[in-house]
């Protein structure tokens, strides 16, 4: 026998297979062997873990491997190799246990003088698995309580699925496997024909079987939230799907046969590890839903023009440093994620995206827009903040449907006065910028309800910020005001009025015709005199 392959049951030393096997187990069962502790140590265990890495990741290096099979045993990185083999077979055991009756279940393992070999721990898992889908078919629960059936050995009990899914499930549509710890598909799965809509979400799947191309009727796959390193090319043997889910895995590339889903809709795959995106991208024309945040993507391919049905693309925290010319010819584009990359200038052709409403780019490096932005005559939120913006162009203007508008955390000095032209601006955001004044033409924004300002270096503020008559929220905090205008008095619909921390002698009396105001901040200012009447209203 070569011990390095091969332990049977008799040569495990005690400590490992007594928590295992507990009571079924006595000190005077098996005899301690020093060979096999060292040998268990040395060589056995630590070639076994690699073994159960590499069977479950196999297209990743072994420190990918330990990484994910640490994650789904959940294993604590500090234990030794050794240790972590004992927790997964005894794992394994109390999850066989929990299918099949402990007392026959080991009896019969000894009987059959089975293993602790990558072969047996194979069998288990197929057969868990096998069990772990069975008991969610329609009709598998009550089959697998049978008599007859439920005191069967997991091997045997498992081998049944075949053709008891061949004859009972033929017809079924839907089924729903999520979060029922399956570490893998059984290739039965292949045998559901009819299935459509196929729910793995919250799993521990590493792979997918190759007989998930066999469900040729599939039109929503869901996995997200598994342990995904790779897809199968049978992916693309899915003629009907329309929804793909494949968010929070491992996934580092697409295969190239996601050009053989022609009516995909819906492809979601946020939080993986995607460095690039295929060319065949371009292949899916009907899709109207691509989010791609959380990933590494350094550049998009210029076949993303091809979609043209596209409504949404979200690309947010990712490592971009420019965006295809191609863009443009999104001409269905809605919304478009780009916060969190590394964007220093938007392409010309961003005009062309006529249909655009939601515009993010925070937490890139801008340093300014171009003119075309002006184009965009749908966009209604635009979101800069924190880039290395200092002026704004003057064709900010011509957006004319925009309703909020964030610039926190800039370099700006100044505001065009083309701002004033944004009618239907409700939320305007400037805070963490260098401003020194506002524009007059600020006043002309009549539907504006949110005006930010805090942390600038405003002296003052201009009489037309009186005519701001929808505004409920005004930030001032943390500026170097010195006085405030008599026509603040006339922000009739104003709740909330901070001014902490700025250079404040006095507040103008006006400020008592706030009837709406409900919060008044003054702190950190050296107020001289409050009027009695404003302390009075404001408990100041």
């Amino acid at each position: 026998m070569n011990p390095s392959s091969s332990i049977t049951l008799e040569h495990l030393p005690n400590e490992i297979l007594a928590p295992i096997l507990g009571a079924c187990v006595t000190p005077s069962l098996f005899s301690v062997c020093t060979r096999w502790r060292h040998l268990l140590a040395t060589e056995v265990m630590p070639t076994l873990y690699k073994q159960i890495g590499k069977m479950h990741v196999p297209h990743g290096d072994v420190y990918k491997q330990a990484f994910i099979i640490d994650r789904i045993y959940k294993l604590e990185e500090d234990l030794s190799v050794t240790k972590k083999v004992n927790a997964i077979f005894r794992q394994t055991f109390v999850l066989a246990s929990s299918l099949s009756p402990l007392e026959l279940e080991f009896k019969w393992i000894t009987e059959e003088k089975r293993y602790f070999t990558l072969i047996n721990y194979s069998s288990y898992l197929v057969n868990i698995n096998r069990l772990l889908t069975w008991k969610k078919i329609p009709g598998g629960e009550e089959y697998l309580d049978q008599e007859a059936i439920k005191y069967l050995p997991l091997q045997v009990k498992g081998k049944l699925l075949r053709d008891w899914i061949k004859n009972y499930s033929k017809n079924i549509r839907s089924l729903d496997l999520t979060e029922c710890g399956l570490t893998l598909i059984p290739p039965e799965i292949g045998y559901l024909s009819q299935l459509q809509f196929l729910y793995l979400n919250n799993n521990q799947l590493t792979t997918l079987p190759a007989e998930i191309g066999q469900l040729s009727q599939l039109e929503g796959l869901y996995l997200d939230s598994n342990q995904l390193t790779s897809l199968p090319t049978e992916i693309g043997q899915l003629p009907n799907l329309y929804i793909l889910y494949l968010n929070n895995n491992h996934l580092t590339t697409l295969p190239a046969e996601i050009r053989q889903l022609p009516r995909l809709r819906e492809l979601r795959l946020n939080n993986n590890q995607l460095t690039t995106l295929p060319a065949e991208i371009g292949y899916l024309v009907q899709l109207q839903y691509l989010f791609l945040n959380n990933n590494q993507l350094t550049a998009i391919p210029a076949e993303i023009r091809q979609l043209s049905q596209l409504e949404t693309l979200n690309l947010d925290n990712n490592q971009l440093t420019s965006i295809p010319t191609e863009i443009g010819q999104l001409s269905q584009l809605q919304m478009l994620g780009l916060n969190t990359n590394q964007l220093t200038t938007l392409p010309a052709e961003i005009e062309q995206l006529s249909q655009l409403q939601y515009l993010w780019l925070n937490s890139n490096q801008l340093g300014t827009l171009p003119a075309e932005i002006g184009q965009l005559s749908q966009l209604r939120w635009f979101y800069l903040s924190d880039n290395q913006l200092t002026i704004l162009p003057k064709a900010i203007g011509q957006l004319s449907q925009l309703q909020r508008l964030e610039l926190s955390q800039s370099q700006l000095a100044t505001l065009p006065a083309e701002i004033g032209q944004l009618s239907q601006l409700k939320a305007l955001c400037l805070n963490n910028n260098q401003l020194t004044t506002l524009p007059s033409q600020i006043g002309q924004l009549s539907q504006l309800q949110w005006l930010y300002l805090e942390n600038n270096q405003l002296t003052t503020l201009p009489a037309a910020i009186g005519q701001l008559s929808q505004l409920h929220h005004l930030d001032l905090d943390n500026n170097q005001l010195t006085t405030l205008p008599a026509e603040i008095g006339q922000l009739f619909q104003l709740e909330e009025l901070d001014l902490n921390n700025n250079q404040l002698t006095s507040l103008p009396p006006e400020i008592k015709e706030l009837t709406a105001l409900k919060k008044l901040q003054v702190n950190g200012n050296p107020l001289e005199s409050i009027p009695e009447e404003i302390k009075q209203i404001f408990s100041l």
